[in-house]
Parts: C-alpha cells; sequence; structure tokens
C-alpha cells in the first residue's frame, strides 16, 4: 500500500486553495489510519483523474456544496464499497504478485487505478462498449457510440482509437451473422482511416465472407494501392481477378 500511496502523491494535482477539507480523517477501512491528510487528499484527487470522476462518485455530496459539507465518511455508495476491494487488489499485486516476480525489472513497475481505467469509471476496452451499443441498438447504436466515444475521447488515454478496433467489432458482427452490419462496421473504419492498409484487408476479407468478390477485389486493390509492396495484397488481387 506505501507503493500505491506514493505512485498517486506523484500524480495527484493541486486543488483550488480556497477548497475546504473535513477537519478530519474518518472511516479508513483499506488506506492506513496513519496516512496523513496531505497524502489522503492526494490520494483522493488521483482517484478522480484515474476514473475520470467527481468526488460525489463515491461520497455523499453535491457539486453546489463546500467540501466541507461531505459526509466522506460514509458508506452508502456502492461505489466507495468497490472502490475498497479494488485497493485491497492493487495492493495484492503490487506488494505480492509483482513483488514475487523473479528477475523482476528495475526500477519496479507498479500498477495503480490508471493502469487500467485510463480516466474511466468503467475499464471497458472501445470493442467491448460498441459491441453492447450493438447488442442494444444495432448498427446505428455501434455507429453512434463510437463517433460520440471518438468526438469526446480522442488522444486521450482512455480508448484505442486505431485502425484494429472496428474491425474486431465488425468481425464480431460478422461472426453473429450479420454480414451487411459488418462490412458496414468495416467501412466506418475506412472512414476514419482512409489511409489503412489494414482497414481495407479487413473490409476485403468481410466482403469475401458475403461472397462479394467484386468488392473484395476492389478493397484489395485499395490496400495494394497503399502498400505497393504486400505480398498478401497482391496475391489476393490476382487470385479474384483469375476467378471464373
Amino acid at each position: 500500500m506505501r507503493i500505491l500511496l506514493t505512485a498517486f502523491t506523484i500524480i495527484a494535482l493541486a486543488l483550488p486553495a480556497s477548497a475546504q477539507w473535513p477537519p478530519e480523517i474518518r472511516n479508513l477501512k483499506v488506506i492506513p489510519t496513519t496516512t496523513k491528510f496531505g497524502a489522503l487528499i492526494d490520494t483522493m484527487k488521483a482517484f478522480t483523474r484515474a476514473l475520470g470522476v467527481r468526488c460525489t462518485y463515491c461520497h455523499i455530496g453535491r457539486e453546489d456544496q463546500e467540501l466541507s459539507e461531505y459526509n466522506f465518511a460514509s458508506d452508502e455508495k456502492p461505489a466507495k464499497l468497490k472502490a475498497r476491494e479494488m485497493l485491497k487488489m492493487v495492493g495484492a499485486i503490487n506488494d505480492q504478485y509483482l513483488a514475487g516476480l523473479p528477475m523482476r525489472r528495475q526500477p519496479a513497475i507498479a500498477v495503480s487505478c490508471i493502469t487500467c481505467h485510463h480516466g474511466l469509471s468503467q475499464p471497458r476496452t472501445i470493442q467491448q462498449v460498441v459491441l453492447n451499443a450493438y447488442a442494444t441498438g444495432g448498427f446505428a447504436g455501434a455507429d453512434s457510440t463510437y463517433r460520440a466515444l471518438r468526438t469526446r475521447y480522442y488522444g486521450a488515454a482512455a480508448y484505442d482509437f486505431g485502425e484494429v478496433p472496428l474491425t474486431d467489432v465488425a468481425a464480431a458482427v460478422q461472426a453473429q451473422g450479420n454480414g451487411p452490419d459488418a462490412i458496414r462496421l468495416y467501412q466506418l473504419n475506412i472512414q476514419y482511416l482512409p489511409t489503412s492498409g489494414f482497414a481495407y484487408r479487413q473490409l476485403g476479407f468481410g466482403y469475401l465472407e458475403t461472397h462479394d468478390t467484386a468488392a473484395a477485389l476492389a478493397a484489395f486493390r485499395k490496400r495494394l494501392e497503399l502498400q505497393p509492396g504486400n505480398a498478401e495484397a497482391k496475391q489476393l488481387v490476382d487470385m479474384l481477378v483469375k476467378k471464373p
């Protein structure tokens, strides 16, 4: 836990001097009761940044209240109880599992909340989020969700907006038997990554799954245009050109 607190202190950002905290520390059950007030505040600030939340996520209070009026000691909110279990998990990873590794790298690597959360309260990959949106709202739900996440989080560490995630989603949708929607997801990927040879590769294979060889050929030709020396792309183009 000492390593955990140190890591949080390093990444914490200072609050304005006018912020009024409660006068005493109460109800610590995982963080050591010997923790100094300043270190505890740094820890709490680091939590908010790691999860992209405010104090009210775990504690009883309103945004329009002074912090001194919050009921930080209350265990009413489930998020606070979950946070305690997560702290135990992080402590076990650092103090037991990682500490017991043979030939450990130096300086030692330690995990903290931000290692998994990356500024998100729920540390789900973008594939999981978009697939969940597809399950409830079809292509329209997946499309709007991806666009909204990209608008909000692009450039942050929260989600991977590279060339792979949407193709993972499209492949999963195709495996469910929804070929047309899969193609639309592959095309959405290309909309954002028009110079990605990999994106066109996956689109081409998606078309092959739907038996649209003409569209697959066009996709592979585009990939070969983007990656002239790619042997796989050339082989696929030659194969489809010769196909009766």
